[in-house]
């Protein structure tokens, strides 16, 4: 009898935490950008751009395309569009809103940085080597490349979206810099000026949003994941990846507190495609 009661106790324990476990959902190791910053460690400069993304809830498959860009100072350099990459769910709520950022880059200065931001402004902007400082007609100050390294606008799709005027540049600085929110992602001081439902993000994938069954299947994931903020949070999954070797700041390196969608204090609204 008694040895039958400490089986039941052990029992019990296993089911409860197989239940406590089945509360978070399930991380399998580093993601993508995790191994492929690894792979890329090397290369003096890259970016890694998040260009797609696709699931199936219902299999649990969870992927991404990413667009790599190495040695940017490089007119030559050809970016590279990879085929689809299983992520985790967690890995893929964090970054609903993300397509179309820097998930990772490597600055001219050698500095890895892995907080989701607009392509180039790492070390590309505001940089005296390649471009300066401008002003238009109406007085604006906005970001102008140098002859030489135009095609750098064009390689980083930067292009594609809004001027980049001093006074944003400088809101990025600044939220980069608040303890509060420099481990965030960044989608500029106006809403969808970057990131997944951008003009710069429609206009460069528009495939991504003609895909309208898969749309729908993203914006009721997204809804699920603004109705369980703290069960997708950052944090859980980098206490379960391991570390890799970067030159990333202190700054970078802090998680987010929680997921961009719904819950920070630039939280965006609406559903995907709108």
């Amino acid at each position: 009898m008694k040895n039958a009661w400490k089986f039941m106790i052990i029992l019990l324990g296993i089911v409860a935490l197989a239940s406590c476990q089945s509360s978070k959902p399930k991380y399998d190791g580093p993601s993508p950008v995790d191994m492929m910053t690894r792979d890329l460690d090397k290369e003096k400069t890259y970016s890694i751009v998040l260009y797609d993304m696709q699931m199936d809830e219902s299999k649990g498959v969870y992927e991404h395309k990413y667009k790599i860009t190495k040695d940017i100072e490089n007119e030559k350099s050809k970016p590279e569009i990879t085929g689809w990459k299983k992520v985790s769910e967690q890995f893929f709520a964090e970054n609903l809103d993300n397509m179309g950022l820097e998930l990772a880059s490597k600055s001219p200065d050698g500095k890895v940085h892995k907080v989701p931001s607009p392509p180039g402004f790492n070390g590309v902007v505001g940089n005296e080597k390649y471009g300066q400082w401008k002003t238009d007609n109406s007085g604006n100050s906005f970001w102008a490349f140098y002859g030489q390294y135009m095609f750098m606008s064009t390689m980083l799709n930067m292009i594609a979206g809004p001027p980049i005027y001093r006074s944003s540049y400088y809101d990025y600085d600044r939220y980069r810099s608040n303890p509060s929110t420099r481990g965030m992602a960044y989608y500029g001081s106006g809403n969808n000026t970057y990131g997944t439902n951008s003009p710069a993000n429609k206009a460069s994938n528009p495939n991504f949003f003609a895909r309208k069954q898969q749309q729908s299947q993203l914006s009721s994931f997204k809804q699920k994941v603004a109705n369980n903020p703290t069960k997708y949070t950052r944090a859980s999954r980098l206490n379960t990846t391991p570390s890799t070797t970067t030159k990333s700041s202190d700054a970078e390196s802090r998680s987010r507190s929680t997921t961009r969608t719904g819950t920070s204090s630039r939280s965006r609204g609406g559903s995907f495609g709108k």
